[in-house]
C-alpha cells in the first residue's frame, strides 16, 4: 500500500561483519595525542590529522585472525586502516598505512622479479623500499618465504557487489627508536588491472583511533 515505509536496501550476501560500527561513510580519526606520539620520529609519512571518510571496507581471514580494512583519502593521499581482530572481532591492534608507490610490471620477466619462487622481491629476507630505507621480513623464515595469499572483497556500499582483489603479500619492518615502521608489499590482481602496491605504515594505539 502507498503508506508502507520504503524498505531498507538489503546488504550484499558477502558483506562482512565489522568492528566499531565501521562502514562505508564512517569517519575515522587518529586522536591528537596519538598523532603527537610520532612527532620527531623518523617515519616516512605524516600521521593524518582530522576526519578521514571511509570509502571502502573489507575483511579477510589471515593467520587465524580476521583482518579488517578501511580505505580513505586525505589531502590527496590514500590511507588504509587495518584492524587486526580475533574471530569475534575483538581488536588486537591497529595499523595505519599510506600508499607509498604503485608499480605496473609490463612483462612476464618483470612479474618474475617480484614473484618468482625462491627469488622474488616479495618474500626476500630484506627489502630496499622505494623510500630509500631497508626493512626486514616479518613473515616466514629463511632467505625467501612464499608470499601470503588472500582474497579481499572491498565494499564501497553494503548493498552493492564488491571489488575483488587477489593479494600475494609480504610484511617487512624496521626499528625507528622504540617504534616500528612497516612496508606491506602486495602483488594485487583485480578485475581491470594487476599491479604491485607498496604501503608504509605504523602501529596505532587502539584507544587513539576512533570511528564515528
Amino acid at each position: 500500500m502507498f503508506w508502507n515505509k520504503p524498505q531498507k536496501p538489503a546488504q550484499h550476501a558477502l558483506y562482512p561483519k565489522l568492528p566499531l560500527n565501521l562502514r562505508p561513510g564512517a569517519i575515522v580519526v587518529v586522536e591528537l595525542g596519538e598523532a603527537l606520539r610520532f612527532e620527531g620520529v623518523d617515519i616516512s609519512f605524516a600521521i593524518p590529522q582530522g576526519e578521514l571518510v571511509t570509502e571502502g571496507v573489507a575483511a579477510m581471514d589471515i593467520f587465524g585472525m580476521k583482518i579488517v580494512r578501511a580505505y580513505a583519502q586525505h589531502e590527496g593521499k590514500r590511507f588504509m586502516f587495518q584492524f587486526n581482530c580475533q574471530a569475534d572481532l575483538t581488536i588486537n591492534d591497529i595499523n595505519l598505512f599510506t600508499l607509498l608507490e604503485e608499480i605496473y610490471p609490463p612483462s612476464t620477466d618483470d612479474w618474475d622479479m617480484w614473484l618468482a619462487e625462491g627469488s622474488g622481491l616479495i618474500g626476500g629476507a630484506d627489502l630496499n623500499a622505494p623510500n630509500g630505507k631497508t626493512y626486514s621480513r616479518e613473515w616466514g623464515e629463511g632467505a625467501w618465504a612464499a608470499p601470503v595469499e588472500a582474497n579481499e572483497l572491498v565494499f564501497t556500499d553494503p548493498a552493492v557487489a564488491p571489488v575483488s582483489a587477489e593479494h600475494k603479500m609480504m610484511l617487512y619492518a624496521r626499528a625507528v627508536g622504540e617504534l616500528s615502521e612497516y612496508v606491506l608489499l602486495s602483488a594485487d590482481s583485480e578485475t581491470e588491472q594487476a599491479l604491485v602496491r607498496a604501503w608504509v605504515g605504523v602501529d596505532i594505539d587502539t584507544v587513539g583511533c576512533k570511528v564515528y
